[in-house]
């Protein structure tokens, strides 16, 4: 099946406009409380963290969580600047604009989750695929089984366009790879350009989401 590739398409081209202009990044500790847990900060969170959050029952406990949590993933303690929050904030506002669905913030649907953990990808593939499907049948007879044909869009990052970090843990899950690291793919269900869901990739973005743990 023919798929069509672009190498620094429209969407990474948008990705980047958006994430330039967005200068203005609040403080970490400004993010609600409430926001914790339903925001796009959980795409950040660590099991472990994930359940502290849903424990927090004062703003106290809410800004001291926060404040450990961003100097677990500053990449420079010693500087003045968490360039890790920074960049988060940056794409949250860019997933926000480029990929909301309905009623629903594009930093919180799937694509969104994946533009704030990895950045806009540096190739994309558009195609098709044959996904198993699932339609009931009557009281008295067998559910039909089969497959359906699907528009999909796939998000292509090399070794080199992912942090050392999280190159290393994907090579770790994947041993045969070069030593040079592995890359990852994304591959979304798309609907509508309004509605896609992940289908391939979660692990590549549970990675993601350690691999800024820096202690």
């Amino acid at each position: 099946m023919r798929a069509h590739h672009r190498a620094l398409g429209a969407l990474p081209l948008a990705c980047c406009t958006v994430l330039g202009a967005c200068s203005g990044a609040p403080a970490p500790s400004s993010v609600p409380a409430a926001e914790l847990t339903s925001g796009p900060l959980r795409w950040l969170m660590l099991p472990d963290e994930a359940r502290q959050a849903r424990e927090l029952r004062t703003s106290r406990e809410a800004v001291d969580f926060l404040d450990l949590f961003w100097r677990r993933r500053n990449p420079d303690p010693s500087g003045s600047a968490n360039e890790c929050a920074h960049l988060f904030h940056e794409r949250v506002v860019a997933a926000d604009r480029l990929y909301g669905e309905d009623r629903t913030r594009g930093s919180l649907t799937d694509r969104g989750r994946a533009l704030v953990l990895l950045g806009p990808p540096p190739m994309l593939r558009y195609g098709q695929r044959r996904i198993p499907s699932w339609e009931p049948g009557r009281p008295s007879a067998q559910p039909s089984v089969h497959t359906r044909l699907v528009a999909v869009e796939t998000w292509i990052y090399q070794p080199a366009d992912l942090t050392p970090e999280l190159a290393a843990l994907l090579a770790a899950e994947a041993p045969n790879q070069p030593a040079r690291g592995a890359g990852a793919t994304l591959v979304f269900l798309a609907d509508s350009p309004r509605h896609t869901r992940l289908l391939e990739g979660e692990r590549v973005l549970e990675l993601a989401a350690r691999a800024l743990v820096r202690y």
